[in-house]
């Protein structure tokens, strides 16, 4: 029987998350958007590139009710996060969160992780599966196993910087952090389990929309995991910067058109690596499908709390 899927918030990425729920297999039955102008141009515009013949709804309560849907993939805006999830898994539904999976400006960090913790623990409860969108913990495997193939041994450095378009927005480090930061932390808990920084050599600096973090992460070992994040926004090319770094191997990220015509990212590294792999977001719905979010419940928890503890070590202005 075909998986059925319900997607909140088709008009910006959500659009993407819609072709690849089709692509491995479900069947999108109901798109959800704040307007039923704004619904309309959503599913006319899946209509148009994917075929899309599911409902329309501006409420999600008659959305789950009508469309009954197996999966529902939240991409509305953060704020809202919690209560939809809180509502689809009441309707007995998985539920796929973007990122960030809390956040409002007028909750404090403590009422976030809250929040975050009473949506997993209530997907545990139910049976439900659960899982954080972030396709970077795909990336972090990609990344990992091209290394080790190449130039095994032990991680001892991590960077990871990514940038998109400003389109305008005010220089607003802490929302930038907030908007990128689950990707980075997402890339560190994949490939360091349990990773805590050592929270007092946590340095943190802003620049305009830029964040930086840099801090050593101890390993079992005894050694430690030199790491640095960096977030922020372009004004001209390249447009996007999505950048790994293993140790002393960098891994550009750079987004193309595979020859089925579906979009897919080559990981090029200046030591000769040079390997297209499908959409690590694609990838990503594949695994939910399977039955194995990336990051699960405890995983998407965690992500919330690390988020946290990072953006409170930023300077304010």
């Amino acid at each position: 029987m075909t998986c059925t899927v319900a997607v909140l918030g088709a008009g910006g990425i959500g659009r993407h998350h819609a072709n690849w729920w089709r692509v491995e297999g479900a069947e999108v039955v109901a798109i959800l958007g704040r307007t039923p102008e704004s619904v309309q141009r959503s599913a006319d515009r899946l209509k148009e590139q994917y075929g899309f013949a599911g409902g329309c709804y501006t409420d999600l309560p008659t959305l789950l009710r009508e469309a009954r849907p197996a999966i529902v993939d939240i991409c509305t805006p953060p704020a809202v996060h919690a209560t939809q999830a809180r509502q689809a898994l009441e309707a007995g539904c998985h539920v796929l969160c973007e990122k960030p999976l809390v956040f409002g400006s007028a909750l404090t960090s403590e009422e976030m992780l809250q929040q975050a913790r009473e949506v997993t623990q209530m997907a545990v409860a139910r049976g439900a599966r659960f899982g954080l969108c972030s396709q970077f913990s795909v990336v972090a495997r990609t990344c990992y196993d091209l290394l080790q193939a190449h130039e095994p041994g032990d991680l001892l450095k991590l960077a990871v910087e990514l940038r998109s378009p400003v389109r305008g927005r005010t220089p607003d480090p802490v929302q930038t952090w907030v908007d990128l930061g689950p990707h980075l932390v997402a890339v560190l808990q994949t490939l360091v389990p349990g990773a805590e920084p050592e929270w007092p050599e946590v340095r943190a600096t802003t620049d305009e929309h830029e964040a930086r973090f840099d801090f050593p992460v101890p390993l079992q070992d005894g050694a430690s995991l030199d790491v640095q994040f960096v977030v922020g926004f372009t004004t001209g090319e390249p447009a996007n910067v999505r950048r790994v770094v293993l140790n002393h191997t960098p891994f550009d990220l750079i987004g193309e058109a595979g020859p089925d015509g579906h979009f897919r990212v080559r990981y090029r590294s200046g030591t000769g690596l040079d390997e297209p792999r499908s959409d690590p977001m694609r990838l990503l719905i594949r695994e939910f499908l399977a039955g194995h979010p990336p990051l699960g419940p405890e995983a998407a928890c965690e992500n919330q709390r690390l988020l946290l503890r990072l953006l409170a070590a930023l300077p304010r202005a």
